[in-house]
């Protein structure tokens, strides 16, 4: 039995949508760390796992259905195959498209390194009636196959076993093999080895090589220009490219290609018993009506509005309960904590900053949970085919629709998943159009604001808001297509996988990744963020307000005890009045009718009074607080920009929540806690800030006006970053900030002037 010292590193590689994560995440459970790939934004997840006493560190390479390198991430797997040489390779297959997926797994075998093939979606290929002698496949293939429904988790003991069995030299099936040639092949690969392998000294790899440099393949020719015996090499290789297109009458790609699937074919034939099939493809039933031509938009559109809708609905409930939770710790820490400028920076600052922005993660959780499950299901790969047509519209294609929808979690990993598209044209059209999908950091600004002011309406007013960032999503490719960015968009094949039950396991996984992000950013970015808005409305500390707003309370309360006073007595003279003409003998005056009815008019109009001076002095305390922090830096700064955002009927104080704004969209919420002076208290359910908000000047317009302004002006400083770092320089960097900006400012001043056009009108 083989020791193993370290860790073995294990490459898990397949074609889209094969549920190669899927295994990725059943293999190493929790214990998944993700990074990027070095030298590209390409995410790179990697998670370790032990079995038979052997620790394995699991790279989840990108989908990829061949080693052919075209996208980047095509790349990715390659490089990462040859030059880092794992020390197994776990090819995922789709078991239902085995012919399909075994292209791949030719050239996997021809890389030479030890193998396993993971069979998934098993119980797919049993509703078509597929019959599959895993052990002959194996044999055939030289790898071990183990047959698994990834979802379920059933198979991935035994794939555990076959990997250590496999590193342990003890598996039977775990040999090398060589794909056969046609002769006229044969013979030019073996001449062309053999002059590789003079540099090489590596047989296995000389083979990959001149199997490349017959396929015409850039980058081989790129690592063979680096030998020292290149020439002789490379004229050998122009050499059998000619001789095999005379024999063949076709390019030495093709032909190598159909070699390939000829071996698949034979393989297929031996292995697969496919039966009487009966038609049980539910996949392409299904898909008959949710990508119809007419009706597959407006069931997108559903499914998104009840995306919103549960995300609303539901997330109330817990909201309240972090609400409460957060409210408490400040109390208890403003109990305990003498009164002091730290004692304010840890209650006010950093747990009321971050506080307000953690009570809308059930929200947020909720979204991506629901993500997860469209993504899972399948049905995400349809949202990318259904908008297909719209897409081409733009000059784009369905296929980059699928990072602007990874835009509704977070435009940063959206932006990095443009990486899948071919084309560096497509790539920036797409970086420049995802900012407008709406994130969810943009959510708890879209829930307090919409609570506030279309609180019967709100789930459709979010929704709207979504559906708004879509479209100028689609008029802004339009726009880019036809000037900057014009041309056409790469011709693709568009993957749609078979459809499948999600597992709770797999989507608390997915939802976990993304949910965790947001949390570690509200560790980082937003409570910094908090402490610098804190910072700005605590100094200066002394500020000379325009009013006393001591004396009119003082006076609102001496006002609130005369009229008390005076309700008292003549409660007490109409009380003498009626006993003196109170004639009944049968019950005492006061427990008479008439006595009661004088004491519940009494209470009424001492109730009427108290509620009045408590809701002046709550307005007093607001105005305070306002005029308070206009005083302050927070408010010097939002003068400053008042009157650039004025034409939109918004305040100095709408100029410093989107200033705030840009460092982190959530952060807009905690700086109205602070411009108003509510805290932790800032959340779409506080009356406080609801009566602040409306008090301040802020109409249901200029709310409406609000929103869309958030959803589509400069995105936060980590979007700005990567889009920097996707298009390669600041030029389209600068352009997406100035053109966003600019756009949001020209609708927000629309819906102000037009609105209040059609209300003078009304």
């Amino acid at each position: 039995m083989t020791t193993i010292a370290k860790a073995v590193t294990l490459g898990v590689a397949g074609n889209p949508n094969c549920g190669k994560t899927t295994i990725f995440n059943a293999l190493t459970g929790a214990r998944q760390h993700v990074g990027n790939w070095p030298g590209v934004t390409v995410e790179r997840k990697e998670g370790r796992f032990k079995t038979d006493g052997l620790e394995f560190l699991a790279i989840d390479l990108p989908g990829t259905y061949s080693l052919a390198a075209y996208s980047v991430e095509e790349k990715i797997a390659r490089n990462y195959l040859i030059e880092d040489e794992p020390g197994i390779v776990i090819n995922v297959i789709d078991a239902s498209n085995l012919e399909r997926n075994l292209f791949l797994t030719t050239q996997l075998i021809e890389l030479g390194q030890p193998m396993v093939i993971a069979l998934n979606m098993m119980d797919m290929a049993d509703e078509k009636g597929m019959e599959i002698d895993t052990e002959t496949l194996g044999t055939l293939l030289g790898a071990p196959v183990v047959p698994l429904v990834g979802r379920t988790g059933e198979g991935i003991d035994l794939l555990k076993q076959k990997i250590a069995r496999v590193i342990q030299d003890e598996s039977e099936k775990a040999r090398r093999i060589q794909i056969q040639y046609p002769r006229d092949i044969e013979a030019e690969i073996i001449t062309l080895s053999q002059l590789i392998n003079r540099d090489l000294d590596d047989a296995g790899r000389a083979r990959w090589f001149a199997i490349k440099l017959l396929e015409q393949d850039a980058d081989a020719e790129g690592f063979i220009n680096d030998l020292q015996g290149s020439a002789p090499i490379l004229e050998q290789a122009e050499d059998s490219i000619q001789r095999i297109e005379r024999l063949f009458s076709d390019t030495s790609k093709a032909v190598i290609a159909h070699a390939r699937y000829g071996f698949i074919q034979g393989a297929f034939r031996e292995c697969v018993n496919t039966g009487d099939r009966v038609d049980t493809d539910y996949s392409r039933n299904i898909d008959k009506i949710v990508t119809n031509r007419w009706l597959g938009i407006p069931i997108f559109a559903a499914m998104m509005w009840l995306m919103f809708k549960l995300t609303y609905d539901l997330g109330s409930f817990p909201m309240d309960w972090i609400d409460s939770g957060v409210a408490g710790l400040m109390n208890l820490l403003s109990g305990i904590m003498p009164e002091s400028m730290f004692a304010s920076l840890v209650v006010d600052g950093a747990i009321g900053g971050v506080g307000a922005i953690a009570v809308f993660l059930p929200n947020i959780f909720i979204l991506f949970f629901v993500i997860a499950f469209l993504e899972d299901s399948g049905y995400m790969a349809r949202v990318a085919f259904i908008m297909d047509r719209v897409m081409h519209n733009i000059g784009l294609h369905g296929k980059a629709f699928i990072p602007m929808v990874m835009g509704f979690g977070c435009n940063v990993p959206a932006i990095m998943g443009t990486r899948i598209l071919e084309s560096r044209r497509d790539r920036l059209v797409t970086v420049l159009l995802n900012p407008f999908m709406s994130c969810s950091a943009r959510l708890p600004v879209y829930v307090l604001v919409a609570g506030a002011f279309f609180p019967q309406n709100a789930p459709t007013v979010i929704f709207s808001m979504y559906v708004l960032g879509v479209l100028t999503a689609i008029a802004s490719g339009k726009l880019f297509s036809k000037t900057i960015l014009s041309g056409l968009s790469k011709p693709f094949v568009l993957e749609l996988p078979p459809y499948q039950r999600p597992t709770i396991r797999s989507l608390l996984i997915h939802t976990w990744e993304r949910g965790s992000l947001f949390i570690r950013k509200m560790g980082t970015v937003i409570l910094v963020g908090s402490i610098i808005v804190w910072a700005l409305g605590y100094f200066p500390r002394q500020v000379e307000l325009d009013h006393d707003y001591d004396s009119e309370r003082s006076k609102l309360a001496d006002e609130s005890r005369m009229a008390i006073t005076t309700i008292q007595d003549r409660f007490e003279e109409s009380v003498d009045l009626a006993r003196a003409a109170y004639v009944s003998t049968m019950l005492p005056f006061e427990e008479s009718k008439a006595y009661t009815s004088l004491v519940q008019q009494r209470d009424s109009l001492q109730w009427g009074i108290e509620q009045s001076i408590v809701k002046e002095i709550g307005l007093l305390d607001h105005q305070q607080a306002a005029e308070t922090s206009s005083k302050k830096l927070i408010g010097q700064v939002g003068r400053v920009f008042e009157p650039l955002v004025a034409p939109l009927g918004f305040s100095w104080r709408e100029s410093v929540a989107l200033i705030t704004g840009f460092v982190a969209k959530e952060i807009v919420v905690s700086t109205y806690g602070v411009l108003f002076g509510v805290g932790n208290e800032a959340d779409e359910s506080n009356q406080g800030l609801i009566s602040s908000l409306r008090s301040s000047g802020m109409t249901p317009l200029v709310a409406l006006g609000f929103l869309v302004f958030t959803l589509l002006y400069t995105p936060c400083l980590a979007t700005v970053a990567a889009i920097r770092r996707e298009t390669g320089g600041w030029g389209y960097t600068l352009f997406s900030i100035a053109y966003s900006f600019s756009l949001a400012w020209l609708l927000a001043f629309g819906i102000y002037r037009v609105g209040g056009w059609l209300n003078w009108l009304s």
